[in-house]
């Protein structure tokens, strides 16, 4: 009796290590860091690119349905050629847009004044451009930028202005007054004393 009680009290120690073990066999395995759940993959980390830009002025309407972002590529000197890296932002979804540079009175446009995709693509997507710029002075100038939009809500035409500050060339000579003519400077001569008699 001692000994079935022994056989019987085996068996059902050697029953729960084979349950012990069979269920450390169905244990989950660790999905690794950063793997897609589901066997769909993780959708690519977008950099946002305006981050290092300054927002183009909006003229008349809030830059609510799209934007124009803009960085210097070097600082603004006169004569001396100057890149301007342009992103043009949709906030909602366009079948066309239209981008026209134009510079006025001391700046001009010598490559990228025109800007045309066949269509926005993804919303929030930046549209990268280039426009190269040549000032031939030193003051504050102004490019620009006439965005035109093909959309839900029709055909709209939006402009954005970019100022540009432009620094007199290194070894410029400053602005001087022209020397005085002998006609000056007889005209500006005092009156002289009456004779005494």
């Amino acid at each position: 009796m001692p000994m079935s009680r022994f056989r019987a009290g085996f068996a059902s120690l050697a029953c729960a290590c084979v349950c012990v073990l069979a269920a450390c066999n169905d244990a989950p395995t660790e999905t690794p860091k950063g793997a897609a759940v589901g066997d769909k993959p993780l959708p690519p980390k977008t950099v946002d690119v305006t981050k290092e830009m300054v927002a183009a002025v909006s003229a008349g309407k809030v830059a609510t349905a799209i934007s124009v972002h803009f960085s210097l590529r070097a600082s603004p000197v006169a004569n001396t050629p100057l890149p301007v890296d342009v992103a043009i932002v949709p906030h909602q979804k366009f079948s066309v847009v239209r981008v026209y540079f134009e510079s006025h009175d001391g700046l001009s446009i010598t490559s990228g004044g025109q800007f045309e995709p066949a269509n926005s693509g993804s919303v929030e997507t930046p549209l990268r451009h280039q426009v190269m710029l040549l000032p031939s002075k030193e003051g504050l100038f102004m490019m620009t930028a006439t965005v035109e939009t093909v959309g839900e809500d029709g055909n709209v035409t939006r402009v954005f202005s970019i100022p540009v500050i432009v620094a007199a060339a290194p070894g410029a000579a400053p602005a001087t007054e022209p020397p005085a003519t002998p006609a000056d400077t007889a005209a500006n001569a005092p009156a002289s004393a009456p004779a005494r008699n």
